[in-house]
C-alpha cells in the first residue's frame, strides 16, 4: 500500500449511513488533556483552546480544563469523576502505539470495560493510508495494534466506535455515552472534534447558544471596576457575564456574555457600556487583531 499524503487523514467528512447519537441532553462539558510532555513543556497545548471555542459555538458550557500526565491512576480518577460532573467530556493524547499510550486501558478500566481489537479500524487502517509495516516485524505490528485495541462496551457500559471523519481511520471511543476519546495530534484533534459536530448537535438545546458582544475603551481597568461591578450585580440573575480583558497596546474590552434569548437587552449593556466608559463597540474579529498585537 502506497503512504497516503498526510493531509488526506484529515479531509472533511461525508455523508454517513448512519450516525450514532447521544442519548442525553448535553449543557455541561469538560476537557482532559493527557500528557506527560505537556507537563514538563515540550509541546505546548493548543486543544483545550479548540475544544473551549468549539463548546462556545455550539451551546456548551465549558466547565473544567485538566492536564494530567500518562498515569493510568490519574486517568481513572479524572475519568470517573467527570463522567458525574459533565454532560460531554473529551480527553486528548495517549491513544498512539508506544508504551506511555495509555489512555484507552486506563479509560477501559476506569469502567470495568474490556480492552479487544477492532476489526473495522484495523480495516480502515489498512484501507485509509496507515503505514505498511514489514509482515515479518512483530514487535511493529503489535504496536501498531494498539491503536485498533479499543474499549469494548457491556450491558453495564455503553461503548461506541465513531468514525467523525470518513477519510480518515482514526475513530472517536465514546465511553458511558459522554467521553469522547480523542488523539493529541491538533490536527487530528480539531477534524475529529468538528466532525462530532452534527451528531452531537441535536442534543443541545438551541437556546443554550450564547452570544459575545465587546466594547473597547482606553478606561484603565482601575477606573471600569465600580461600573463594571454595579453591572454585573445588576445581569446575575439572568447569568450573563460581563468580563474585562486588558490588551498591550493601551485598549481594554469589555465582554458581554449571554444567551440567545438576552441578546436584545445584552445590545442595550452595550450602549450603556459605551456611554459610562467612552467605548465603542466592536467585533470579534476586530478583538482577536487586538489580541494578536
Amino acid at each position: 500500500m502506497r503512504m497516503r499524503r498526510f493531509t488526506q487523514l484529515f479531509a472533511p467528512s461525508l455523508p454517513l449511513a448512519r450516525r450514532p447519537m447521544a442519548t442525553h441532553a448535553l449543557s455541561t462539558a469538560a476537557c482532559l488533556i493527557i500528557g506527560d510532555e505537556v507537563l514538563n513543556g515540550k509541546i505546548r497545548d493548543a486543544n483545550s483552546y479548540t475544544f473551549a471555542k468549539f463548546c462556545f459555538e455550539i451551546g456548551l458550557d465549558l466547565k473544567r480544563v485538566e492536564v494530567i500526565g500518562d498515569e493510568e491512576h490519574e486517568i481513572v480518577e479524572a475519568a470517573q469523576r467527570m463522567a458525574k460532573e459533565y454532560d460531554f467530556i473529551v480527553t486528548s493524547g495517549g491513544i498512539g502505539p508506544t508504551h506511555d499510550d495509555i489512555t484507552y486501558q486506563s479509560i477501559a478500566k476506569a469502567f470495568d470495560l474490556p480492552l479487544v481489537l477492532h476489526e473495522e479500524t484495523v480495516k480502515r487502517m489498512q484501507r485509509l493510508g496507515i503505514r505498511r509495516l514489514d509482515p515479518n516485524d512483530n514487535e511493529a505490528i503489535n504496536a501498531q495494534m494498539r491503536m485498533a485495541t479499543l474499549p469494548k462496551g457491556t450491558p453495564a457500559t455503553e461503548a461506541e466506535v465513531i468514525y467523525s471523519l470518513e477519510n480518515s481511520w482514526v475513530p472517536v471511543v465514546r465511553v458511558a455515552s459522554k467521553i469522547h476519546i480523542l488523539p493529541g495530534i491538533p490536527q487530528l484533534f480539531n477534524g475529529l472534534l468538528f466532525g462530532l459536530r452534527k451528531i452531537i448537535l441535536p442534543n443541545i438545546p438551541p437556546s443554550q447558544r450564547k452570544h459575545r458582544l465587546l466594547v473597547t475603551t482606553y478606561k484603565a481597568e482601575s477606573e471600569m471596576a465600580s461600573f463594571l461591578t454595579q453591572l454585573q450585580e445588576r445581569v446575575k440573575d439572568r447569568e450573563i457575564k460581563i468580563g474585562s480583558y486588558p490588551h498591550m497596546v493601551g485598549i481594554n474590552t469589555v465582554s458581554i456574555i449571554g444567551k440567545e434569548e438576552y441578546l436584545d437587552y445584552m445590545k442595550e449593556l452595550v450602549k450603556e457600556t459605551e456611554e459610562a466608559l467612552e467605548g465603542k463597540a466592536i467585533s470579534i474579529e476586530d478583538e482577536a487583531k487586538l489580541s494578536s498585537k
